[in-house]
């Protein structure tokens, strides 16, 4: 019988150093295993799958890839969000399996402060003022002291970014399909509604499903105090950017940190990157070293849970 194949076709620069050792050992327990190091615009993308029975992939596949890998059975995908990169409907007709991995929280959740800290206290723009000989001491922040985190959505990263937030001394408030108060009695569970209305800043941690595209509308949107400060670490399609971008131009919202797009990468000129009052990343807020490990190790964990018959962290667009 012929040994199982698994490949990591798209994988970034660091992989080589990083896949070596026992994770390296863990693969090669599971097949024979190849890494490539590249995307899935390669020219030969697509006959780097065409034997592999599973896969890990950083940039997902789409329907003709999927298609076009008669042996594949499951794709362990480096993220949160699978949706986003690979057709979670197309895939289920195959019979792939798709998981995504959740090792980042603590990580990403970081990078959720860094960005609440970043526009509460403006410090993209005073660093660009300062480097072009300016001197703005005029421009207020706020203390996040005192001030009330309302958190949309309460996984894995939200209950990561809990502690981080009351060590800055913010109350905390969440809303949550399924609240468990007894488990978090440091954070106070409500509607959706009254977490948006109260909060001082708002950061969204939902992942993208059938149901949360679009779950935060323009009305959502305009239902936040004047002055209010938005994060966003999970994904731009939960919400109306346009309206995002009208509330920013008109200081309704004071401030945002966005790691998140409707298009990735931002076009040129994008209203966004016009703004002062912005902080942005690049979809970056898994991206440590710690991060880069935790993913590949989720990822290599939830090929083995696949393999001996207990699939785990399975993706799905309910």
């Amino acid at each position: 019988m012929a040994r199982r194949r698994i490949v990591y076709p798209d994988a970034g620069a660091d992989a080589p150093r990083q896949l070596t050792g026992a994770r390296l050992a863990r693969l090669e327990a599971l097949g024979d295993f190849a890494l490539h190091v590249g995307t899935r615009s390669d020219a030969d993308f697509g006959a780097r799958l065409a034997e592999a029975d599973g896969i890990i992939s950083a940039w997902g596949l789409d329907a003709a890839h999927m298609r076009a890998a008669p042996r594949l059975k499951i794709i362990s995908f480096t993220g949160l969000g699978a949706a986003n990169f690979i057709d979670l409907d197309e895939a289920a007709r195959l019979g792939i399996t798709v998981t995504h991995t959740l090792s980042t929280a603590e990580t990403v959740a970081e990078h959720t402060m860094a960005l609440m800290l970043a526009a509460t206290r403006h410090i993209a723009r005073l660093d660009r003022e300062t480097r072009a000989c300016g001197w703005n001491q005029g421009l207020q922040g706020f203390d996040l002291r005192g001030k009330t985190l309302g958190l949309v959505g309460f996984g894995r990263i939200a209950q990561a970014t809990v502690p981080l937030a009351r060590a800055f001394g913010m109350d905390v408030i969440a809303w949550t399909r399924r609240p468990e108060p007894a488990a978090h009695p440091d954070v106070a569970f409500l509607a959706l509604d009254d977490v948006l209305a109260r909060a001082d800043v708002v950061s969204f941690h939902l992942l993208l499903t059938r149901e949360t595209t679009g779950l935060i509308t323009d009305q959502h949107l305009r239902r936040m105090k004047p002055g209010v400060v938005v994060v966003n670490t999970a994904r731009a399609q939960i919400l109306d950017e346009a309206t995002l971008i009208e509330l920013l131009r008109t200081g309704h919202i004071a401030a945002a940190g966005l790691d998140v797009f409707a298009i990735e990468p931002l076009p040129a000129g994008h209203p966004l990157t016009r703004l002062d009052n912005v902080v942005l990343t690049p979809h970056s807020g898994f991206n440590t070293p710690e991060g880069s490990l935790a993913i590949l190790d989720g990822a290599i964990e939830n090929l083995e849970a696949f393999y001996t018959g207990r699939p785990k962290n399975v993706a799905t667009r309910a």
